[in-house]
């Protein structure tokens, strides 16, 4: 894998999110588009693996964005530019 910080795959996520008109998706899908890039390496066997793991690992070191959350054992990534601007605006 190459070494690439998080706020860049996370940028790369956004692009591909904003191309397609999604507001979400989950780590498999993600993890196909960074691999497609070149970015991530990517599971054949068990897709999106890769990328779970990231995500675990920066769960559990209390780092993880708060556009990616964990639910029912399935990552679910959010469009980081829409997320922040939708917070603005609903803050109180």
């Amino acid at each position: 894998m190459v070494t690439v910080n998080f706020k860049q795959l996370q940028a790369c996520i956004d692009d591909y999110m904003e191309r397609r008109g999604k507001h979400e998706i989950d780590e498999m899908e993600a993890n196909s588009v960074l691999a497609r890039l070149g970015l991530m390496d990517d599971d054949q066997r068990e897709p999106g693996r890769p990328l779970r793991e990231l995500l675990t690992r920066m769960r559990d070191s209390d780092i993880l964005p708060r556009n990616v959350k964990q639910s029912l054992g399935a990552w679910i990534i959010r469009n980081s530019r829409v997320f922040q601007v939708r917070q603005q605006i609903f803050s109180f």
